[in-house]
């Protein structure tokens, strides 16, 4: 008898002692995520406030200072008055010079088509004042919460310009007859200067030359992850145009346009099995952009989705939720109201956002019904258009697969 109450205060205290120890598992789970939205948030505001510097001093010397987008690489040089410009989306590459006359600008952009010929991505970032600056920050702060990497050390333009290997031949060749063009000259902010500019197109298969730059990674992380390469190749062009050095406002980074704090960090956490922050650097390095695009690709489409039974409907859900969200996609469906504007209005309260409440209206149509509901109903325009753009790519780059084009 005494043996048996013994064995029974044996497991009572042991399941307690387990309890606790998960509570404190949880606890300190808890406590991680919650320093991990700190050290996003602090990263987010110091980005912003950071650029938001850098313009004002900027707008001492342009009437419109640019920076860098989604898909326009912007830098300037150290005294602010030369502007180098690549346009991915539009095909051109713009550089711009304040100065005092023709002589001087034309020498100016001579060396600012030089530089930009040969440089590439690890260069941009470090000479980039406000990236550079809050990589070391947040590596000094929270290198326990950030995942940190070289930017990769590809070209930013040359090889679109050389296709194969950069030589000074090639580059002073591709000056010389670039500066043959005229100069466009414009009124300055700084007195007796002005703006002189040149823009030069690229090449019109230059959309096909970088899509081969990243062939070998699309195609194993395709592989890996169960996906097809047009897929990989149609959302890499919709979000960044294949600019390597691709930057949005949320704050979103490279090809693949990954938000640290939410895509990044779901992606990461599936590859790695614990979240963590990925900082600009390592989303500058293409093997890692498209490692964890793809990654998050593959958690929508086989995991968030999976209750989806036909495949092109979970494409067409999938393809939508990498730009809105899976929380959006869910609400299209499950939305029983719009607001004065038309548009979808979604409610927590009433489970709009539930993936599981919004299967069987899925699951009762075809997939082309699926695709216009989505055109229909998503909640934001912006959905709307990135579903037509990939969709109608995806199928484009199926096609020149097939053709071996790429």
């Amino acid at each position: 008898m005494k043996r048996i109450l013994f064995f029974l205060i044996f497991v009572f205290l042991n399941a307690r002692s387990f309890s606790d120890y998960k509570k404190a598992q949880l606890r300190e789970f808890n406590n991680y995520k919650i320093s991990l939205n700190k050290a996003f948030e602090e990263y987010k505001n110091d980005l912003n406030k950071g650029f938001k510097e850098y313009k004002k001093e900027l707008s001492n010397y342009w009437k419109n200072p640019e920076l860098t987008t989604k898909k326009v690489f912007v830098e300037y040089s150290k005294n602010k008055k030369v502007r180098k410009k690549v346009d991915y989306e539009k095909g051109v590459i713009i550089v711009s010079v304040i100065s005092k006359n023709s002589n001087d600008a034309k020498e100016a952009i001579r060396n600012a088509l030089k530089n930009l010929a040969v440089e590439n991505t690890e260069n941009a970032v470090n000479k980039n004042p406000v990236l550079s600056k809050v990589i070391k920050t947040m590596n000094e702060k929270y290198k326990n919460q950030i995942v940190f990497s070289n930017p990769s050390n590809e070209p930013i333009v040359g090889d679109i310009l050389f296709k194969n290997k950069i030589t000074q031949k090639k580059v002073k060749k591709f000056v010389n007859k670039s500066l043959q063009k005229p100069l466009k000259i414009s009124a300055s902010k700084i007195k007796n200067e002005k703006v002189y500019k040149l823009t030069v197109i690229l090449p019109p298969d230059y959309i096909l030359i970088k899509a081969k730059r990243y062939k070998a990674d699309v195609f194993k992380r395709a592989n890996e992850f169960g996906l097809t390469p047009s897929l990989i190749y149609a959302i890499i062009q919709t979000e960044s145009s294949y600019n390597p050095l691709a930057r949005s406002y949320i704050p979103a980074f490279g090809l693949m346009q990954i938000v640290p704090a939410t895509a990044g960090r779901d992606a990461y956490e599936m590859l790695y099995k614990k979240p963590k922050l990925l900082s600009p650097d390592y989303l500058y390095n293409s093997h890692n952009n498209i490692l964890i695009g793809s990654a998050y690709l593959n958690k929508v489409f086989y995991r968030y989705f999976r209750g989806i039974k036909d495949p092109a409907s979970r494409l067409y859900c999938t393809i939508a939720a990498y730009n809105t969200g899976v929380g959006n996609v869910a609400c299209a469906f499950n939305s029983i109201s719009k607001d004065y504007k038309g548009r979808t209005i979604c409610k927590r309260n009433r489970g709009d956002y539930s993936i599981k409440k919004a299967l069987f209206k899925i699951n009762s149509m075809k997939p082309k019904e699926v695709y216009y509901y989505l055109l229909k109903n998503l909640r934001y325009d912006e959905g709307k258009n990135y579903l037509k753009k990939v969709t109608a790519r995806y199928i484009l780059y199926l096609h020149s697969l097939r053709a071996d084009k790429i």
